[in-house]
């Protein structure tokens, strides 16, 4: 396998971890060091992740995470997408529509994210 598929492939692993809550992949898949600016402005911490991850609200069907790309520089790697859909927490369901950059380094033969930016996407309204 070549190190885009990889790369690639740790990605959808992680867009397949979040909505399934599943904090076990995304400790294996975020590096320690790893730091988010948050869809609301806030720095987070992969600790303060895998806590929001194990206590968060749950993603409905149907949700997509697309407009993928991948850009690889030697041993970085940034991707970025756009995740849509719905998600219920305890005030109800709420419209999620996003984009992310998450960047990847490879250490010690393997590569985790490092980066990760979310920006929620401006709703229009069709008068």
């Amino acid at each position: 396998m070549n190190e885009e598929n990889r790369i690639l492939d740790l990605d959808r692993e992680w867009n397949e971890a979040y909505p399934r809550l599943d904090y076990v992949a995304l400790d294996r898949i975020v590096a320690d060091d790893w730091v988010c600016i948050d869809g609301t402005g806030l720095v987070i911490t992969k600790s303060e992740l895998l806590t929001r991850v194990a206590s968060s609200a749950s993603f409905l069907n149907p949700y997509t995470f697309d407009e993928i790309t991948l850009r690889i520089f030697g041993e970085a790697a940034i991707v970025t997408g756009r995740l849509s859909g719905q998600m219920r927490d305890s005030e109800g369901i709420h419209h999620v529509n996003q984009r992310y950059m998450r960047v990847y380094v490879k250490r010690n033969e393997r590569w985790q994210a490092v980066a990760t930016q979310v920006t929620k996407i401006k709703e229009t309204v069709l008068s």
